[in-house]
């Protein structure tokens, strides 16, 4: 019975306080980065107790001097006995505020441990024993704010432990770092070694954020002088602040060993703690009461089955060796399952102002109205506006009496448009449309449609428009009915500024009408746009431009036309002359490239030779890239062996035209699939155009050394313009190929004016172009 009540003597005086001292004010296990302030000091006290036997050693074994196993107690069997065995550690603490931003503590723990074995017998003597244990002393640094948010404190803690604690046997080591190093005798109430511990605090405070939560966090190492182990230790922990007098909390802690020579490294095997608790504030005397729950989570891995839990027990075997020769051995565990944990405190000081808010604490009505709230005289928030946040946490300090506001102090704003929903007369504008200042979206051109609708926001005031904003549109031309000239334009022509359709070459005949878009000034067209004098007509003489098979080199044929077309640019001298040459697809790319680059030079040699200025003239070859008709057939074949006459630098200084095939070709059912090189793709359009802008030379020859540049810039240009029909054609060609073989290559004429003679491979190709 005198044992009992020593146990339950110390069990009241220790069990009110944490296993160590750095967690101040909050929690348990947890470390709190805020100091105690000037000349301010802190008188702390608790401890745990336990009665679980599994957690003095593991599977409640210990062998003694003699080699005998022994079986601790189990505490519920002996219960109607009266008798409770259980192990207790507590400790004294003291700090004292040497300066606002560092404290000084000491701290010295005390332990017991109570068992008997089966017998019923005590053994104090030997595994129930208690002491005090190693003497502890605390300097913490609050670093000043160098990085991170504003409600975010960091702190630096330097722990000194001096070996002053009492080697009895005891029943297991309070600590990793007690573990000998070097598999010697390991005390479970003091290291035998002087130990440094440095750690590194982290304290953040969301209640500045309007969030009721604190989060704490530590990592910090004890180094070993001695054979002690060098351990990592950590914690973690939230707290809820739900009022002024209670805050539940949440932590995790532990300790972890590294590079022990004698023992694995098992951070599960090691002190690995999770605590739910709630901390208990008596504001008025400045005391914390905090109460919990410990839950090994090492323990909670093996459970109660004896041969699972020591399985791995010769590698965690615990020597002790006393000073009377007592010797003991028992396998390492490092916490209970289960313990009980509390601990109080109590702050006091001098002129000290605990929530530095420049108001001593005893003329300080409101203790906990902390930076950046402003407070009065009396250390109360000042509420400006009446609106239930403090002067300084309230980012909006002007909001009108009554207004609802939200946790910064700021009016709502529900749709989020910059006006505050008292102001808006418009509060269910949607998100990121710009409104006035009473909060309505704008309509600028005051059609009646709103500018985030309004497809057509610049309309002139009093115009008709529909439903999106825009001007009426009857024949559907891009240009509204108030300034279209034309307002029947067909639906789909191209038309200019003032609605009215195109006429490239000013003939008085409309693109769309125009069955020769090419036609020189001044010449007389018909009705289709086309010239009435054969002579006059590009289209038609280019037919006459003719060569001998497989080569660059004029027909004498071709004179006649050549002459024709030179007397229709001495006739028009402000005319320029692209020639374009373009070959089939018979013989390799490099090679038809080549040819057709010779052919145009060929044609304008000769215009040259008769006396038209270089500098009005322009060669450029095409190859395969550019076809108007299929290759499949000879007389496809056929049509795409030309030369394009283009004029220039008379509507539109600088440009370009290439012609691309017509829409025939998506009908083709004898299509075949284009070349693998790149190839320029035909539009979907019947002779669709591309615009080129191309800068003019002084002389043919000096063009064709710059062709390759130009070149590639219209063969791009083309490409994009004629891209989606070469996919539609490439399509169509596959779908024949899966059905039947390609048809044999057909015989290539001598030259275009005879194409029914067979042609003869080139030197350099396969195959060759007429």
């Amino acid at each position: 019975m005198k044992k009992l009540a020593l146990i339950l003597a110390l069990a009241q005086a220790a069990v009110f306080a944490q296993t160590g001292l750095l967690g101040g004010k909050t929690g348990l296990h947890q470390q709190d980065a805020n100091t105690i302030g000037f000349f301010h000091f802190r008188v702390g006290t608790g401890g745990t107790i336990a009665t679980d036997n599994w957690g003095y050693t593991r599977g409640a074994l210990f062998t003694d001097r003699f080699g005998r196993t022994q079986h601790l107690d189990v505490w519920d069997a002996r219960m109607e006995k009266g008798r409770i065995d259980g192990a207790l550690a507590g400790n004294f603490n003291f700090t004292f505020g040497l300066r606002d931003d560092l404290d000084i503590s000491v701290s010295l723990p005390i332990y017991y441990d109570h068992a008997k074995d089966y017998s019923g017998e005590a053994i104090r003597a030997h595994m129930g024993e208690g002491g005090l244990g190693d003497l502890q002393f605390y300097a913490k640094y609050r670093t000043p704010h160098l990085f991170g948010p504003d409600y975010m404190t960091t702190a630096a803690v330097v722990d000194l432990t001096l070996p002053t604690g009492w080697k009895g046997v005891g029943m297991r080591p309070r600590h990793a770092w007690f573990l000998d190093n070097e598999g010697g005798p390991t005390y479970a109430y003091t290291a035998n070694s002087v130990m440094l511990g440095l750690t590194g605090v982290v304290a953040v405070d969301y209640t500045k954020k309007g969030v009721p939560l604190t989060w704490n966090s530590s990592l910090g190492l004890m180094i070993g002088f001695g054979d002690a182990s060098n351990t990592l230790v950590y914690s973690t922990g939230v707290n809820w602040l739900v009022n002024d007098y209670f805050q539940p909390f949440l932590e995790f802690s532990g300790e972890m060993r590294f590079g022990n020579d004698a023992y694995p490294f098992s951070p599960i095997t090691d002190p690995m703690v999770l605590t739910p608790g709630i901390n208990v504030k008596i504001p008025f005397f400045n005391i914390d009461f905090a109460a919990g729950i410990d839950i090994g989570i090492g323990n909670l891995v093996d459970g109660y089955e004896r041969k699972d839990a020591m399985d791995n027990c010769k590698d965690f075997q615990i020597k002790y060796k006393g000073e009377n020769g007592y010797r003991a051995s028992y396998c390492y565990v490092s916490q209970p399952l289960i313990a009980g944990i509390a601990k109080l405190t109590w702050t006091f000081g001098f002129d000290g102002d605990d929530d530095n808010d420049g108001v001593k604490n005893r003329k300080d009505k409101c203790p906990d109205t902390f930076p950046p709230i402003v407070v009065d005289e009396d250390g109360c928030g000042i509420d400006t506006d009446e609106d239930k946040v403090f002067d300084g946490l309230d980012k909006c300090p002007d909001t009108p009496k009554g207004v609802p506001v939200d946790s910064v102090g700021c009016p709502f704003d529900t749709d989020e448009d910059g006006v505050y929903d008292y102001k808006d007369m418009c509060p269910d504008t949607p998100k990121g449309v710009p409104v006035d200042s009473v909060g309505c979206p704008f309509d600028t051109d005051e059609d009646g449609v709103l500018d985030y609708k309004d497809q057509c926001p610049n309309t002139p005031k009093g115009v008709k428009v529909d439903s999106v904003g825009c001007p009426l549109d009857t024949d559907k031309d891009g240009v509204f009915d108030g300034p279209d000239k034309c307002p029947n334009t067909p639906e789909g022509v191209a038309v200019d500024a003032d609605g009215c359709p195109l006429d490239t070459d000013k003939d008085g005949v409309p693109d769309y009408r125009d069955k020769c878009p090419n036609t020189l000034p001044g010449i007389k067209v018909n009705k289709r746009g086309c010239p009435l004098r054969r002579k006059e007509d590009l289209d038609y003489l280019k037919k006459g431009i003719q060569f001998e098979f497989d080569s660059a080199k004029l027909l004498k044929s071709s004179y006649p036309t050549l002459d024709d077309i030179i007397a229709l640019l001495e006739k028009i001298p402000e005319v320029k002359l692209e020639v374009q040459g373009h070959t089939d697809i018979v013989g390799t790319e490099d090679y038809n490239q080549k040819l057709s680059e010779d052919r145009a030079h060929s044609v304008t040699d000769y215009f040259q030779s008769k006396g038209i200025p270089g500098e009005r003239l322009r060669a450029i070859g095409f190859g395969t890239r550019v076809p108007i008709a299929d290759n499949v057939t000879d007389e496809g074949r056929a049509k795409n062996r030309r030369v394009e006459l283009i004029p220039f630098g008379y509507y539109t200084e600088g440009d370009s035209t290439v012609a691309a095939p017509s829409d025939s070709l998506l009908n083709d059912s004898t299509a075949v699939p284009p070349p693998t090189k790149s190839e320029v793709k035909p539009e979907s359009k019947p002779e669709v155009k591309v615009k080129l802008k191309v800068d003019p030379t002084k002389k043919v020859r000096s063009a064709s050394k710059a062709g390759s540049r130009r070149k590639k810039e219209i063969e791009a240009k083309a490409a994009k313009a004629v891209e989606e029909l070469k996919a539609e054609v490439k399509t169509k060609a596959e779908e024949i190929k899966a059905k039947a073989a390609p048809p044999a290559e057909a015989p290539k004429p001598a030259a275009e004016a005879a194409p029914a003679k067979t042609s003869a491979p080139a030197p350099a190709a396969p195959a060759a172009n007429p």
